[in-house]
């Protein structure tokens, strides 16, 4: 008895000092300010014209993540808001227009190596999950949503926002105009709202934050204040949004064949705080291509989501370890969700009707429950349940996890689940059958410089749900992983990065099936001449795999600059072997960015041959402007394998895209030649340009 009773206690000590320890609004010394509210319209165009412009607090004195001192450059940042939207204009003054960096033009990709400012919304001042819209100098918007611990940020939400941008001699200006209907946020007056910027400005290597913490500013529990927000009256915008599509694929290869697909996605708002979505047969084409490279991985590789039924909650079903992966679902026949806030809860639940796979093709229905609960301000317990009834049998999971602030510095983090799994062939054979356990708990320290994280796992052999994206099984045993990373203005180097891993796993049977120690550091210098040594020793039953590495690097902190040379040599699954690595980075103008990669690798067999592989690969995009662009991705292995994908976009108008991808795959078992087009529309209420 006592054994049960420990833990309880425990767990219930935790939560109470979750509580003790919580971020209390009224003691910290977070910048504030307060949003205007106002009736005047904003005609978004990047000029701050508007008079309740001069009227509206600024807030400003941003400061530099490197040198922890007030940002070389500026930023300005007010606040208005009406009925209907909240408006948001920055000034990013630059003493050296010239070296900006604005290339991204396509929307929704993360603005790397451009200067950009971040707007981090937080409306329901829970201290745990954010929006964040992005602006470049071009005006290029992207946004995304982040969930529970800052652990769980993705691009693949998306919502309907306006952006103007405008370069001046001494800066560069935007205006954002966000309606409340995108976002779950309360109808009440003299809110708070958690609020923060930060800026990215690479030819001066800064990294500027309106609220800055040396740890972490990315999280909501260290953002600042927007203050005095009076939204009793705000209208209610259900936001709704029905996106039909048709589109076609014609097979190249072998016998030509014509695909005809279509299907819509619908989804709108209940409340000011939850949203539906339906579809049906909705489109799953990869309009964009997977970033492919040879790597030395013994696992599935995880792949991001960006399809416009998962957008809405998907923030909240990631767990340490993942029971619910989207790209289990194929081909889906309809599906219905519903995702917001209620009270202390984040929630999502959805149904879907059709295909999964995971080891092989499964049809049925699939019911999926999480719902996040807050403890404290800053800490949170998880629940998720999953019902998949499918045509060869069942899967079933029950889950609970937990992330607790102990203090400021110190977390402690769980998982709990089962899972009982039914798979039977069409004949009566029971190919599974069991009762599965999954445990998790780790103890975490972070102040900067330091994380420090000692986990311990425990899954059982059989544990692989459906839905779920396992990467070991059958594992018992500890992991440690420790890293310090420091940026200094004043000492030999721009920034230093040591990073250790290890894990050693039993398995049921007390056998040691992996023990791994991983050793990584780069330095970067003051002149961004960088370098960087790795070692590793990973013993992945049966197998002993080493690889050691060494790299230098030239413009480390200039993306668009930036040129990679590498080496390595090691053992993987009983084949020695040496790699060379090129990476570089360039744009013949502005409106063509490349990326170059090629790797060498040169294996020792084990029955005494060697062979040669090697990887070319470029990804390019050319902007005929803002509307028009062309993607190509070309990836071609010494054996004649490759993957080319040639991408032709038009936004025709703001609610009108057209697709054009010309996809040829070729491998060891098969080759496919097939062009993809695909239009779709979405019809919405629109108060935009």
């Amino acid at each position: 008895m006592h054994k049960i009773k420990s833990p309880v206690w425990i767990f219930l000590g935790l939560m109470a000092w979750a509580q003790l320890t919580a971020h209390e609004t009224e003691l910290d010394d977070r910048p504030t300010f307060r949003g205007l509210k106002t009736d005047a319209p904003l005609i978004v165009d990047g000029i701050l014209d508007e008079p309740f412009w001069q009227e509206a607090e600024i807030g400003t004195n941003f400061m530099d993540r490197r040198t922890q001192q007030f940002a070389s450059q500026q930023t300005f940042v007010r606040i208005a808001y009406s009925k209907e939207d909240i408006y948001i204009a920055v000034e990013a003054f630059d003493d050296n227009i010239p070296e900006l960096h604005a290339t991204e033009r396509r929307e929704d990709r993360y603005p790397r190596g451009d200067d950009f400012v971040q707007i981090h919304l937080e409306p329901s001042h829970n201290h745990r999950t954010k929006y964040g819209f992005f602006s470049t100098p071009l005006g290029t918007r992207t946004d995304g949503v982040e969930g529970y611990s800052g652990s769980s940020w993705t691009f693949g939400w998306s919502a309907e926002w306006d952006l103007e941008a405008q370069i001046l001699e001494d800066r560069w200006v935007f205006e954002m105009r966000i309606p409340y209907g995108i976002m779950n946020y309360s109808r009440e007056d003299d809110q708070t709202w958690g609020f923060n910027v930060s800026r990215s400005s690479p030819s001066r290597d800064e990294f500027s934050w309106w609220s800055f913490n040396p740890t972490d500013s990315f999280r909501p529990h260290n953002f600042g204040h927007l203050t005095h927000m009076d939204l009793s009256d705000t209208t209610f915008d259900r936001n709704l949004e029905f996106s039909p599509y048709v589109s076609s694929v014609f097979e190249l290869s072998g016998e030509e064949d014509t695909n005809f697909e279509s299907g819509y996605d619908l989804s709108f708002r209940l409340s000011p705080s939850i949203i539906t979505a339906l579809t049906f047969n909705p489109d799953f084409g990869q309009v964009e291509a997977d970033a492919d490279t040879i790597e030395l991985l013994d696992t599935e590789r995880f792949l991001p989501e960006r399809r416009p039924f998962f957008r809405e909650g998907s923030e909240l079903l990631r767990m340490e370890h993942r029971l619910y992966y989207t790209r289990r679902f194929t081909d889906i026949e309809a599906g219905a969700k519903v995702s917001g806030e209620y009270k202390d809860f984040n929630f999502t639940l959805l149904n879907l009707e059709g295909e999964t796979v995971h080891g092989g093709t499964r049809d049925g229905n699939v019911s999926v429950f999480r719902a996040l609960q807050n403890i404290g301000q800053k800490s949170h317990l998880g629940y998720y349940l999953n019902n998949s009834e499918l045509d060869d049998g069942h899967s079933r999971v029950a889950s609970t996890d937990g992330f607790f602030f102990l203090t400021d510095d110190f977390r402690f983090e769980f998982q709990a689940s089962v899972a009982d799994d039914e798979r039977v062939r069409e004949d009566g054979t029971v190919l599974k059958n069991s009762t599965d356990y999954l445990g998790y708990a780790s103890l975490q320290y972070e102040k900067y410089p330091w994380f420090i994280d000692l986990s311990y796992d425990s899954i059982t052999d059989q544990f692989d749900p459906d839905l779920a994206l396992i990467f070991r099984r059958n594992i018992f045993g500890p992991k440690l992983l420790a890293s310090y990373g420091h940026d200094s203005e004043e000492s030999w180097y721009k920034s230093i990065w040591v990073f250790f891993d290890s894990a050693l796993y039993r398995n049921e049977g007390d056998r040691t099936v992996l023990r791994d120690y991983e050793f990584f550091s780069e330095v970067i210098f003051p002149n961004d001449f960088g370098i960087t040594a790795s070692h590793e020793i990973d013993f992945h039953d049966p197998y002993d795999n080493t690889r050691t590495g060494l790299g230098i690097s030239f413009n480390s902190t200039d993306f668009w600059e930036l040129t990679e040379i590498g080496w390595a040599r090691g053992e993987f699954q009983g084949t020695d072997y040496s790699e060379a690595i090129l990476t570089k980075h360039y744009q013949p103008i502005d409106q063509f960015p490349v990326r170059w990669e090629y790797v060498a690798r040169f294996e020792a067999l084990p029955d005494g041959t060697e062979q040669t592989i090697w990887l070319n690969r470029v990804i390019a995009d050319y902007f005929f402007n803002d509307d028009i662009w062309i993607k190509s991705s070309f990836q071609h292995q010494n054996d004649n394998i490759h993957n080319i994908s040639v991408i032709f976009g038009w936004q025709i108008k703001r609610d009108l895209q057209w697709y054009m991808v010309f996809n040829s795959v070729e491998d060891k078992f098969f080759t496919e030649d097939s062009i993809f087009t695909k239009f779709v529309y979405t019809f919405a209420k629109r108060r935009f340009r």
